[in-house]
């Protein structure tokens, strides 16, 4: 049974008045979460780096952002516990527009779970997460979020470090451990296990009708067909260096291709090939993650570099150091333009603007910055 305690406000802590960017018309409208590698703290910070808010959460949270740009996820591992940050921008629809509201960000809900939640899938409507304690998965229904934090839980067989995606109204689930990749309905019903085995499975994405789980030995690519679905194992390229595989994936609609970590390099695989294209990368890729339009893919590796890719040209088309290099892999967070870099060692994030190619500043944020998401929305501003 779902055991979930609901918080509302007891953990904020110092919250001051959000100001926001003060001018009139539209555009986008920014401000970033900042979740610190040691402490249990979480702060909101403007542009520029003013403190907005400071939450005291559960345990030592990892970020993702939510569809809609209003909310960040906050997964609290060691407490087995989530909660939904909302970052202060409170819309209104006009018709033809939307105003923005700039009030104070505020933990809107803090739920547990259940033990160990770890990966997470957001897609449409729906975010998904998995508990490696003891293998179920939580639903959340995103059009809900500020009204109804309820979750449907769904069993799937036992403990293992688990990935999760959404693909054409099912669940798909993956364990590192059992190496296969299993379909549920939204309901809970197991209605097939894939026969391809997929050896340490670790992490998942979704392009169009596909998605693709990471292999030791591949790519796991799982397709619907008629009213089921089917899987097809992509080979790592013969001659890889010993070591490299797949681990982390990514995509982006108008890009057109799933890109995973390879050793020292990234990996290509758009759904229709039956072969990896690989390009070397200068060092380890620690984060990459597409800009919102999907028209390029910026990395950060292990000696410090942000690099900007033509996800279709196959190539590195920009270079810039933007930190020494670091011992953790750092947070990456993309908005429109502009990209934020966490640098725990100085207790900094780099904002990068991405049309000028230069870092434009380094927020101080104090203690260990780790983990980054941005909310950011489009409106009109009165």
């Amino acid at each position: 049974m779902l055991r979930s305690v609901v918080l509302f406000g007891a953990l904020v802590l110092g919250l001051v008045l959000a100001h926001g960017r003060g001018e009139e018309g539209e555009g986008f409208f920014r401000r970033l979460a900042v979740a610190d590698g040691k402490e249990a703290v979480v702060r909101v910070l403007d542009e520029e780096g003013k403190l907005l808010g400071q939450f005291t959460v559960p345990s030592p949270a990892r970020l993702y952002p939510l569809s809609g740009g209003q909310y960040v996820l906050a997964v609290h591992r060691d407490a087995g516990a989530v909660s939904f940050l909302f970052g202060g921008f409170r819309l209104e629809d006009h018709g033809d527009h939307q105003d923005v509201k700039e009030e104070n960000p505020y933990v809107a809900a803090t739920l547990r779970t259940g033990p160990k939640p770890t990966h997470i899938f957001a897609h449409g409507e729906t975010l998904a997460v998995f508990h490696d304690g003891d293998g179920t998965v939580v639903l959340f229904d995103l059009r809900r979020l500020g009204l109804d934090f309820t979750p449907r839980l769904v069993a799937t067989g036992g403990a293992d470090h688990g990935a999760v995606a959404l693909l054409g109204g099912a669940l798909l689930v993956g364990g590192l451990e059992r190496g296969r990749a299993e379909v549920y309905t939204p309901a809970g019903a197991r209605v097939l296990t894939l026969p391809q085995a997929c050896p340490r499975l670790h992490g998942e994405a979704v392009l169009g009708e596909v998605a693709a789980f990471g292999c030791a030995d591949g790519v796991l690519l799982v397709q619907r067909q008629g009213r089921g679905f089917v899987g097809r194992k992509v080979p790592n390229p013969a001659g890889s260096p010993e070591g490299a595989r797949v681990s982390t994936l990514t995509a982006h609609p108008r890009a057109g291709v799933f890109v995973g970590n390879f050793g020292q390099a990234l990996a290509f695989l758009e759904p229709r090939e039956s072969r990896l294209e690989v390009l070397p990368l200068p060092a380890r890729p620690l984060r990459f993650a597409f800009d919102p339009e999907g028209e390029a893919l910026y990395v950060l590796t292990a000696d410090g570099h942000l690099h900007k890719v033509d996800p279709r040209a196959r190539r590195v088309v920009g270079s810039l150091e933007v930190m020494a290099a670091p011992d953790a892999a750092p947070g990456l967070a993309l908005g429109h333009g502009v990209a934020y870099v966490a640098d725990p060692s100085r207790g900094e994030v780099v904002r990068v603007d991405l049309e000028a190619w230069r870092v434009t500043a380094r927020l101080k944020v104090g203690g260990a910055p780790l983990y980054l998401a941005l909310f950011e929305v489009v409106g009109t501003k009165h």
